[in-house]
């Protein structure tokens, strides 16, 4: 049997996914095929290859003269996306709260105390930014201890769509030290195997929500 590789505009895609879902790439910013392939060290082909890929997903909008600009995302799409990062989230703790053990919570434990190093700290842009980086660490963890690989590649779906990074920029400031002891009971409870984890999660999310629909920007877009 064979073992099929990764081809170069498959990594390159990947890349470019992850560049977005770690707000590295943002809504609305515009590429360009020749500075990216410089930049990757790799010719335009694959570059271009993972860009239709993206276009084709409604990630990019491919533009005359080896341009791009990433889409930028509805309120309609927003609320969509949001609506299946809930029911993904919601279902992965439904699957694995009664059984989940406590070392398989080791990661997003750690998570938590990084989160807790921030809240008692300055708070500086830069702290911010990694605190944003942990909440979608911790989210993603959630959804990896379900063990599904088809739950965890639509809710990365789902993530390229609606980044943390823009549901933080988008909404009114969430209060960090709030929803830092947020994702802290809900690892309590999932450590106890209670249901309580669940409902945590869901009034957690709702939160989220509302932050993301009462802020200005959100109102300004189509």
């Amino acid at each position: 049997m064979e073992i099929e590789y990764p081809s170069l505009s498959d990594r390159v895609y990947e890349y470019l996914c992850n560049q977005i879902i770690e707000g590295n790439i943002t809504y609305g910013e515009r590429l360009n095929i020749k500075k990216t392939s410089e930049q990757l060290n790799v010719s335009v082909t694959p570059v271009r290859d993972a860009l239709k890929k993206l276009e084709m997903e409604n990630v990019v909008h491919i533009k005359p003269r080896s341009n791009c600009i990433v889409t930028v995302p509805t309120k309609k799409s927003i609320l969509d996306a949001f609506a299946m990062r809930e029911l993904l989230e919601l279902h992965a703790v439904e699957l694995i709260y009664q059984t989940i053990a406590r070392k398989e919570l080791s990661p997003m434990g750690a998570i938590v105390s990084d989160m807790e190093t921030i809240t008692k700290g300055e708070r500086t842009r830069d702290q911010i930014s990694q605190y944003i980086h942990l909440d979608q660490l911790f989210h993603t963890e959630l959804c990896t201890l379900a063990g599904n690989e088809y739950l965890q590649k639509f809710y990365r779906e789902v993530n390229l769509h609606l980044t943390m990074t823009f549901i933080y920029r988008i909404g009114t400031p969430p209060d960090i030290g709030e929803t830092f002891e947020d994702h802290k009971r809900i690892v309590e409870k999932l450590t106890e195997n209670s249901s309580e984890s669940l409902e945590l999660l869901e009034a957690h999310l709702e939160r989220s929500k509302s932050h993301i629909v009462n802020g200005e920007l959100f109102h300004s877009l189509e």
